[in-house]
């Protein structure tokens, strides 16, 4: 194994591998590690999500630390993914993971140049942020290198400054991006087609998703208040299910796992050929409600949207996912034309070699 990534939320840990499998590495994502983890010689990147945003600070160490309890150790190349907009409980997953891979400097880079979102003047900015914010303070008290990137130039010059394994490398897809243009080979072939039956269920409420909805052409949303979902669906080539505030306030934990529930219902009774899961918490408990914990990545679909396999039963899925503050206001748009371009296809199969 080349790398391996430790990420807080399934979404964050296929966005920032995908670099790597467009760049010909063997790469899979394990969405949740219940016990000690057998890797596949063939592997040469690993991403694995601790399910570890949300919750108490002491939680997020419990879950991190058990995934590395249950790892057979660590490669010599190891990166912590965060957040692009700095969630999460940074400091503690970060210094936890520099004491169990031996790694006493810590070069931060949570831009994302290719989607607008810069560090400037120490802090985050640029495309969905509302306000610029200060890198150093959300990594307090560890002393960290963080340097000013806007372009990928300046990505690469950041790591370039020093050998890549005496540091913890810590950052979003920006820095997976240049990690791969470091230590990937040979582009990959064109990704698969997509084909119908293609099911997007949305659960993020970023502003972003909700513009990327609005955008899609003769595509209405079903609502789901509250995580309420119905137990069909229209049927067709392309369907939308949108999660919605409900008539009485609902906490979010308890909307989301309904949502999951019900969608994953559908998608049992009536498997599709092709998944989008909007939203980090979105997509790992829906793939929790199907049984899904390993997915073959094959690379970026678009930017910030990877492509995975699976199977859902005895048949092969595509899965698409997308953190809710990702993508252009056409990204949905795009998908459902590329969906309705390949619809006379056959189908969708797992890439050689693939064992999800």
């Amino acid at each position: 194994m080349k790398l391996m990534i430790v990420a807080d939320d399934l979404t964050g840990a296929l966005d920032s591998a995908a670099p790597f499998a467009m760049a010909g590495l063997r790469t899979e994502v394990l969405r949740r590690v219940a016990g000690p983890v057998t890797v596949d010689p063939a592997v040469e990147v690993l991403a694995i999500s601790t399910g570890s945003r949300d919750g108490t600070p002491e939680a997020a160490a419990q879950k991190v630390a058990a995934v590395l309890d249950a790892l057979p150790g660590l490669p010599a190349l190891v990166m912590k993914k965060v957040d692009s907009r700095l969630k999460g409980h940074l400091a503690i997953e970060t210094a936890l993971l520099a004491r169990r891979a031996g790694r006493e400097r810590l070069l931060v880079l949570p831009a994302i140049p290719e989607l607008g979102r810069v560090v400037a003047a120490g802090a985050v900015d640029g495309r969905g942020v509302d306000r610029p914010i200060p890198v150093a303070p959300r990594f307090a008290p560890l002393n960290i290198v963080a340097p000013d990137c806007a372009t990928d130039a300046d990505l690469d010059a950041a790591l370039a400054a020093g050998p890549l394994g005496d540091r913890l490398m810590v950052g979003a897809r920006g820095l997976s991006q240049a990690l791969a243009r470091r230590i990937g080979g040979a582009a990959t072939a064109p990704a698969p087609r997509l084909a119908a039956p293609f099911r997007m269920a949305i659960g993020s409420r970023d502003p972003i998703t909700l513009a990327q909805v609005a955008a899609l052409d003769g595509i209405v949303a079903e609502p789901a208040p509250d995580g309420a979902v119905a137990p069909e669906d229209a049927g067709g080539a392309v369907t939308l299910v949108q999660m919605t505030a409900g008539a009485t306030p609902c906490p979010a934990p308890v909307a989301g796992s309904r949502f999951a529930r019900g969608v994953a219902a559908r998608l049992r009774a009536a498997p599709p050929a092709t998944l989008l899961a909007c939203g980090g918490e979105t997509a790992d408990a829906l793939l929790a409600e199907l049984a899904i914990d390993r997915l073959h990545l094959a690379g970026d679909i678009l930017p910030g949207v990877p492509l995975a396999f699976a199977r859902l039963g005895d048949r092969p899925l595509a899965i698409l996912t997308k953190s809710g503050g990702f993508g252009d206001v056409d990204s949905l748009r795009r998908l459902v034309a590329m969906v309705r371009k390949d619809s006379g296809s056959a189908g969708t199969s797992l890439p050689v070699g693939a064992t999800t």
